[in-house]
């Protein structure tokens, strides 16, 4: 034989068989990956049921849980959490926990080190101990429906299999974990920025505190009509910039338009007062970072009971706890906003001599493929020790810590007849504190905070930003739920909140401020639900999809001012998009990403220029509770819009940056760089398009440490309307979590979208679920459809 025809048969055969093993590694893959999937039909024995339970699923994966007895839903919810999501709870317990290096490794030390400061495993097992025989059932149940769930399954979860580690069982106490990550969403950000608040006040002083960091403005829209005045603008002696040296940073080649924080979730209600028939409607859309697969499960129970009745409840729960989060149960409709209150104290004492019972206490983190690392945490007898200067410790008092926090009272919503039952639940339930409103089907619709407030004695303890209390002053016990703040059926019939400022005087004080938004986006909430005098459904879940940006307008017109009165070509190009903006922030359009990225890199300019300013002559110690780059970072506060506009409209020279002469100079060499960033981003102007920069990224954690993997695991990248400071919040990896609109016990009626998809395994029919729907703003059902797959499980 011819030796090269030899040479290229060798090769061939090495090539078949190369392409063989390629093939039956990807089937024996495919054939793995499939073992770990949930059986979804058939008859199976779950130990402990009291009855039988049947589990469905429908078109879009919604789960359907049916049983004679509440704690055997219980037990069928945690099975199927388990099945569908262990390995997002098993996250979540460990990212509370400051676990998560054990499996991941050192990529994770960093936050892990982070959490462990806050030690919730061993504050929680501690109060768990004390916990009622009632509530350790509950959860109990639930656990052990996990890990029935969990060993269901052919084989172990997929995520580990990849990871090359085994799930560990789930156990009561990492329900409460999955309840302090919530909380550590929530709130973990404001006490972020109390450290830096106090740094700053130490350094400024108290009046040019308040102008920095207002407490509201003319963009609130509280509940009870209470206003906020301006501070008055700081004079040449308070602050000037003019002193300092000239400096241009380039700050718009740092993505400015990113960086300010987009605190999320809407809810709001129409009552008897203002719908046709009497009814009561909530529309509830809670914004958080969205990923894949969706932070909540899509569910729907029904259970016998007490009084012998069926009773069905409809909405989502979150996969790692027992209850309904959000929905209805034919009675009572509820929904949640993030409240921003102060939930928590900075206590300032000396470093030496130490405060009496102040601790140390050694943790250790377990890292995976590397050795196990030991942290000292220094603990008051309050809370642990987060910051430090040279002559103070800073420690935290936090809700998180106390006993009570946490609890399962919020179960009870399941079985609210009307608004009165379910406030009085709300008042005693201990999650993170939320904004809670709620319709039933009388027509009647209230307002309230959900979670365990502090009280000093029988009062409220004093709430301050930017100021550390003495340990004499922190919360001795929980406020009585007469005392809590209540609006129940306004005369108008429509309730609306959206992180901001809610009630002002006793009420407002007793809430504190924890990082409250700007306001605009409940402003246009409350302005749409009053532009019709009869409101339906379909309305409702139109102010969820609204894009308009009304709260952009002015700094449209400014911008159109500022570069019409130029002559420059840049100058022009801008004008002419600004000129043909619609109103809204549509996917289409430039002018309104021209204007946004405007006003952020004016904002960040200007914060920048008068910390500086704020900075020189203060004492070296004022400073040092944070570094001078956090502080920059407090811009991010959208309620420094009131000082920046104030300055604006008063043209005061001596809040004016250096180098420029004059207000007009200085704005249109922003939108010069705002001009220059979008080119380089996008090609030319014309194509800066929102949508170009706001697409959705939905991503699975695996695709965000290996990219490769998000062809199979990412939702699309699809252009998304919408953006903070509006009803429709919408963000790369942010926004809303679901949309729901639903009248108590007009269930059939009800809309409910949500993203990223119900089913974390990508070979599941469920995988990414109503991701597609979600962005078309489709008008889907709130009740789950026909069943496609009927699992029965018998004792």
């Amino acid at each position: 034989m011819d030796p090269m025809k030899k040479t290229l048969r060798i090769l061939g055969w090495l090539v078949a068989a190369l392409l063989t093993l390629i093939v039956v590694a990807a089937l024996g893959l495919y054939f793995v990956l499939r073992a770990s999937l949930p059986p979804l039909d058939g008859d199976l024995k779950l130990a402990g049921l009291k009855g039988p339970v049947t589990l469905t699923r429908d078109a879009r994966g919604i789960v359907g849980i049916e049983a004679m007895d509440d704690l055997d839903a219980v037990r069928a919810l945690g099975y199927v959490h388990a099945q569908e999501r262990f390995f997002e709870m098993d996250m979540a317990r460990r990212s509370a926990a400051g676990e998560l290096s054990e499996i991941l490794g050192s990529a994770t030390l960093g936050m892990d080190k982070d959490k462990r400061r806050h030690r919730m495993r061993a504050r929680l097992t501690d109060l768990w101990a004390k916990a009622a025989p009632a509530e350790k059932s509950l959860v109990g149940t639930y656990a052990e429906g996990v890990n029935a769930g969990l060993q269901s399954l052919g084989t172990r979860p997929w995520q580990y299999q990849v990871l090359r580690t085994t799930p560990q069982p789930w156990r009561e106490i990492d329900t409460l974990l999955v309840g302090a990550e919530m909380t550590f969403m929530l709130q973990g950000r404001g006490i972020d920025d109390r450290l830096a608040e106090i740094g700053l006040r130490n350094m400024a002083g108290d009046a040019l505190f308040a102008w920095l960091k207002p407490g509201g403005g003319e963009w609130d829209a509280a509940l009870d009509g209470s206003a906020v005045a301006n501070a008055p603008l700081p004079t040449a002696r308070d602050l000037d910039t003019r002193a300092q040296p000239e400096k241009k940073t380039d700050t718009a080649a740092r993505g400015i338009a990113d960086v300010e924080t987009a605190p999320g979730s809407n809810n709001w209600a129409a009552g008897r007062a203002a719908t046709a028939d009497g009814r009561a409607i909530l529309a509830d859309d809670m914004h958080l970072g969205i990923g894949v697969p969706a932070i909540w499960l899509r569910t729907q129970i029904t259970v016998t009971a007490p009084d012998g009745a069926k009773r069905r409840l409809a909405g989502v729960t979150l996969p790692g706890v027992q209850s309904l989060v959000v929905g209805s149960n034919g009675d009572v409709a509820w929904g949640f906003t993030n409240s921003y209150g102060q939930w928590f104290d900075v206590v300032a004492h000396p470093r030496e001599p130490a405060p009496t019972g102040l601790v140390k206490v050694t943790e250790t983190i377990q890292v995976k493929g590397a050795q196990a690392v030991d942290i000292e945490v220094r603990e008051a007898p309050w809370g642990p020790v987060l910051a430090s200067d040279k002559a103070h410790d800073y420690s935290v008092w936090w809700t998180l810590y106390r006993e009570g926090s946490i609890n399962t009272v919020s179960h009870d919503l399941r079985l609210a007849r009307d608004v009165d039952e379910a406030v009085a639940i709300a008042q005693r339930s201990g999650i993170p504190h939320q904004n809670f409103v709620v319709a039933d089907r009388a027509g009647n619709i209230a307002w309230t905070i959900m979670g365990r407030i502090p009280a000093k004695g029988d009062a409220p303890r004093p709430t301050s930003r930017g100021r550390a209390v003495t340990p004499d002053q922190l919360p001795d016990g929980w406020l009585a739920p007469a005392k809590y703040p209540l609006i129940m059926n306004p005369s108008n019939g429509r309730l609306w909140t959206a992180n901001s400022r809610q009630t002002g005087g006793a009420h407002g004080a007793l809430i504190g401020d924890g990082g409250f938004d700007l306001g605009a986006r409940a402003m246009q909430i409350r302005d749409r639900m009053t532009e019709k005098p009869v409101l339906n459904e379909k309305d409702l879940y139109g102010i969820q999809l609204d894009a308009e940006s009304r709260f952009m307008k002015r700094w449209v017109t400014l911008a159109l001012r500022v570069s019409g009165a130029q002559s420059d070509d840049k100058s022009k190009a801008l004008a002419r998009e600004l000129a043909k903006w619609n109103g809204r922030a549509d996917t289409d359009q430039v002018g309104y990403r021209i204007a946004r990225q405007f006003r952020a890199v004016v904002m960040e300019r200007l914060w920048e220029a008068w910390v500086a300013a704020a900075r020189r002559g203060a004492p070296a110690a004022a400073t040092e509770v944070q570094s001078a780059a956090r502080a920059i970072k407090l811009s991010h506060d959208g309620r420094f819009e009131y000082p920046v506009w104030q300055a604006i409209s008063a043209q005061a020279p001596h809040l004016l940056p250096l180098p420029y002469k004059t207000w007009d100079a200085f704005l249109a060499a922003q939108l010069i760089d705002t001009h220059d960033e979008l080119v380089k981003l996008a090609g030319s102007l014309e194509k800066a398009t929102w949508g170009e920069r706001n697409r959705a990224r939905f991503k699975h954690p695996f695709s965000r440490a290996m990219p490769f993997l998000g062809r199979w695991l990412d939702m699309p990248a699809t252009p998304q309307a919408g953006d903070n400071h509006l009803p429709r919040v919408a963000a790369p990896g942010f926004g809303a979590s679901q949309r729901m609109v639903v009248a108590p016990g007009r269930e059939e009626e009800g809309i409910f979208t949500m993203p990223g998809g119900q089913s974390g395994h990508p070979l599941s029919p469920y995988f990414g679920a109503g991701n597609q729907e979600f962005h078309e703003g489709a008008a889907a059902p709130l009740l789950a459809g026909p069943p496609q797959h009927t699992l029965r499980l018998a004792p």
